[in-house]
This record gives structure tokens, sequence and C-alpha cells, in this order.
């Protein structure tokens, strides 16, 4: 019986994954579709200011459709089996220079930086690069500017901390903070899939690491993440 249930548990959660990964995919999908549909009917006949709304729009939406993709694609890694953590030594400011002017775009100056540009870290590059860019991008949506991601080394371990302006986390929604799919009400249409934190959370726990909220003062969301330097520590 308890085996029985447990994979009607899981079939359940499957389910539930592969139906909400439909129902947010479907929306940017359908206005990719609608916009090719009217520039193939009426693309020649569209003023210039209507065809770089269309453009703009277009943009925007394929954008959303490739990070939720993506999303989806480090889930099914962070299921699958292991993920293999290969530490690397790298330079920490020149890499978060490189991942956020590709990150914020035409956004970057509302991010900055708070680090020593001598410091220089031995973690995984993969798993550092997926939790920086979740918890930029969720800054970016639900904060505020500024938006400042510092890092240090605390320890046996590299201390990256996000934080933003903005008004901070609901009290009610803080425990379901890094579930799956998990998203505050009052964030409308555009509040994302609620995957990022998730997946930064797993791939903080894949590198033996830990990840946690906290108000920030005088307002605002700060999220700190603790990444094991060595392979044989982990974060206290």
């Amino acid at each position: 019986m308890i085996v029985g249930g447990l994979r009607a548990e899981n079939d359940d959660a499957r389910t539930g994954f592969v139906a909400l990964a439909a129902h947010e995919l479907r929306a940017p999908a359908a206005v990719v579709h609608g916009i090719a549909a009217t520039l193939d009917a009426r693309g020649a006949e569209l003023e210039p200011d209507e065809l770089r709304a269309l453009h703009g729009l277009l943009h925007a939406q394929t954008g959303r459709l490739v990070a939720l993709m993506e999303q989806l694609l480090d889930l099914s890694r962070l299921d699958g089996a292991a993920l293999p953590i290969e530490r690397e030594r790298f330079a920490v400011r020149e890499r978060l220079e490189g991942l956020l002017d590709g990150l914020a775009g035409d956004r970057r100056d509302d991010v900055e930086l708070a680090l020593d540009a001598r410091l220089e870290t031995i973690v995984d590059p993969r798993a550092f690069d997926r939790i920086v860019s979740n918890l930029v991008s969720n800054a970016l949506r639900h904060g505020a500017a500024p938006v400042r991601v510092a890092a240090e080394q605390v320890g046996p371990c590299l201390r990256l901390t996000v934080e933003d302006a903005g008004v901070g986390v609901a009290p009610e929604f803080r425990d379901r903070l890094f579930d799956r799919f998990s998203r505050d009400s009052s964030g409308g249409e555009e509040s994302g899939a609620g995957l990022g934190l998730a997946i930064a959370r797993q791939y903080a726990a894949a590198h033996g690491g830990t990840i946690g909220f906290e108000e920030a003062a005088p307002h605002g969301a700060r999220f700190r993440v603790d990444l094991p330097t060595r392979s044989d520590t982990r974060a206290a």
C-alpha cells in the first residue's frame, strides 16, 4: 500500500508539473503565433511604428519562452541523476559582469556590484551562473532598483547576496517562497512561472550549499547563498 501510494503521489506530482508547465508556455507561445500571423498577413501594410512595436513584443515574448525552457531543463537535470559538481577557479567580479551584461539588458544600470575586484573562488561555475541568474532575474522582476549583488569569502564558503529595494515578500508567502510554481498572487500575469527560486535552491543544495531569505533594511528582499569552495566542506 505504501509503495502504491508513493507511486500515485509521484504520478500526481508529474501530472501537475506538466499541466503547469504547459500553462506557462501557452501564453507567450500564443502571443508569438499571433504576431507571426499578423506579419504574414499584413506585414507589408503596417506602418514603421507598428512594425517596431510588434518586433519589440516578439523579442520580449520569445525571451520569456527561452527563459522558461531553460528553467524546465534545469529542473529535469536536477530531478535526474545527482548533478556533478566540478569546482573551478575563476575571478568572481569578471564572471558576474559578464552574466549581468547579458541578463539585465537595458536595465544593467539598475544592478550594482559590491565585491573586491581581486576576489577569486573555487566553485562550480554552472551552479554559480544558474543561481545568480535566477536570483537577479527574480529581483528585477519582483523588486525595485537598485538591485545589489555582493560576494565575499566567508570561511570555507563563497557567500553571494542579492538584495533589492522593493516592497519585500509578504509574510504569508514566505513559507512557500522556494516551492516550485509558487507565486505571490499579487504578481499578476507577468509574475513568472514560480521556478527561479526553487531552481536556485536546488543548485545550491547540489553544491552542498544553502540559500536563505531575509528582509532588507529599510525595505526589500535579500537572498543569501553560501557555496562551499572545497569538496570536503559543507555550508554551515
